[in-house]
């Protein structure tokens, strides 16, 4: 099995060659690209070539490092038959190197442009095969890249997770991607283990929505996940979370339960099409209804109707209960000229409820965006309440904001102004890039504001904090590590507001993360004032 070294030998401390001495890491063998070999030969499947030809009749065999590549397609073998005739092309004890994945199969014949192979090992690692996919059968059509894998099960350090009936792939995606666990940042974003283990106010470990495979899923992709964390374990004021989502077309369901010292608390979902329910104990809300979206053009219709309950002001004081039904529509207006972008979305609610009472809103949002050798953004938003709203699900706050940014190499301005509130935030960040990554330094800025936070009931939130830090390089090479520090200041009050570092080190499959932040002094009524130890563990 091949094996990659570190490209930063200079980086490998005595220690860690002690701990890798018995590990058995060969360097790898230099190969030679296929088109370069001795003897190559055009075939309908690909080019195949090798260090030595022989002919058996028809059929032309490639040895000494015989090999097949076709696009997104690298096979290896020690020996590689190709009937002319049939034009069958069978080879054993394969591997194959595509963009994302390795596979090793014991026996693999190629045909009409799709391999199929038996006895399979394949693994995204860099190098090892830690995390694996084991299965009894592959179909790989080169034509269109999708790998189908047939009676597979997913290992960890060989410890089985799960087992799938049909499980497809693309060479290209990440194996977080072909599973359906994809992140906010896209499918090159890195994809973190669903296992929790930090400390925040006290010990938080678990699961958190770890994926379970649907017995007879032929997608492969996980539709279902279970939650079941403690939080804040130690504290004064112990979680005990149980969870379990579902999704599949057109349809979702979550239930979430919390037990704590004070009681039980609940919150989940249910969404079938146009209908739904959805409730939060803790907030005194729940509904059932219908709300369905119709689309013509520009416009989108949004007729909506529910029996709810709700306390307006988060107390069972202010408790609403009733029926609602309304109407919201929406216009969608967009021009783009060359970097020019404009759009602009008024809106409009009614709704009536089983009481004397009426609610109509209205507003928009209007944006402005200029991209070329800078960024520019400008928007409004606003919006206009004619009575309160009774519940949650059709109000729409009265509010007036202007935002804008500017962004340019190394420099980013953000700002934005409530009218309503008079208060204003920005922030300014610079930095300066290197080989080894980014240094940056960022000014935070709130004028105006006011609020109340758990920790010191302060409800003066002016705010001047300069925060400054590093951030490396992603981690390409094996067994190497980097450092990611943070420090922030307030200049109010005349003390450090917060500090942080981070240590990741990647091995074959895994980038693990070790970091301690603290907040010292709270910069909004979100943040509370303490450490946090968070350990992750994230697939490279």
């Amino acid at each position: 099995m091949k094996r990659s070294l570190p490209c930063s030998p200079a980086l490998q401390l005595p220690l860690l060659l002690l701990l890798f001495t018995g590990l058995g890491w060969a360097a790898p063998a230099a190969t030679t690209p296929c088109p370069e070999h001795p003897y190559t030969l055009e075939t309908p499947e690909g080019l195949a070539g090798g260090g030595n030809l022989e002919f058996d009749g028809e059929v032309a065999i490639f040895s000494d490092g015989a090999c097949l590549q076709t696009r997104g397609l690298l096979l290896q073998a020690p020996e590689l038959r190709y009937n002319q005739n049939s034009g069958e092309l069978t080879a054993g004890s394969i591997e194959v190197q595509t963009p994302r994945y390795r596979f090793w199969a014991e026996e693999s014949i190629v045909k009409g442009q799709v391999l199929l192979a038996s006895g399979i090992r394949a693994t995204p690692c860099k190098c090892g095969d830690d995390l694996r996919l084991l299965s009894q059968t592959l179909r790989f059509d080169t034509r269109s890249g999708e790998i189908v894998l047939e009676e597979s099960r997913l290992e960890v350090y060989q410890l089985g997770l799960a087992r799938f009936n049909e499980l497809r792939l693309d060479p290209h995606q990440p194996l977080s991607e072909s599973l359906g666990l994809s992140q906010a940042g896209g499918a090159d974003a890195p994809l973190i283990l669903p296992v929790r283990f930090d400390f925040d106010q006290g010990l938080n470990l678990g699961l958190s929505e770890f994926p379970l495979p649907d017995p007879g899923v032929f997608s492969g992709k996980f539709t279902t996940r279970l939650t079941l964390l403690g939080l804040r374990l130690g504290s004064p004021d112990p979680v005990l979370r149980v969870g379990f989502a579902a999704q599949g077309e057109n349809r979702q369901a979550s239930l979430q339960l919390d037990s704590k010292p004070s009681g039980f608390a609940s919150r989940g979902e249910v969404v079938d099409g146009p209908l739904f329910f959805v409730h939060d104990s803790e907030k005194g809300r729940y509904a059932f209804g219908l709300k369905q979206a119709f689309v013509l053009e520009r416009f989108t219709l949004t007729p909506f109707g529910w029996v709810a309950q709700d306390w307006r002001d988060g107390t069972p004081a202010t408790l609403e209960r009733g029926l609602a039904a309304g109407a919201e529509l929406r216009y969608n207006f967009e021009v783009q000229e060359g970097p020019f972008r404009f759009r602009l979305e008024p809106f409009g609610v009614a709704a009536l409820y089983n009481q004397p009472q009426q609610y109509a809103a209205y507003g928009g949002q209007a944006e402005g965006r200029y991209e070329g050798e800078f960024a520019l953004r400008v928007g409004y938003t606003w919006a206009i309440e004619s009575t309160p709203g009774r519940f949650w699900l059709e109000r729409h706050q009265a509010t007036q904001k202007l935002t804008g940014s500017l962004q340019y190499t190394g420099f980013k301005l953000e700002a934005e102004h409530d009218f309503l509130k008079a208060q204003t935030l920005g922030s300014l960040r610079v930095g300066y890039t290197q080989d080894s990554g980014e240094v940056w330094a960022q000014f935070n800025t709130c004028w105006n504001c006011v609020g109340k936070t758990l920790s010191n009931g302060r409800d003066n939130w002016e705010r001047r904090e300069l925060v400054m830090g590093f951030t490396p390089v992603p981690l390409t090479c094996t067994y190497d590590l980097n450092l990611t520090p943070l420090l922030g200041y307030d200049f109010l009050r005349q003390g450090v507001s917060r500090w942080g570092l981070e240590l990741r080190y990647a091995d074959c499959c895994f980038v693990w993360r070790l970091g301690y932040q603290e907040i010292r002094i709270a910069q909004e009524p979100g943040e509370t004032a303490n450490g946090r130890l968070v350990f992750g563990l994230e697939i490279r």
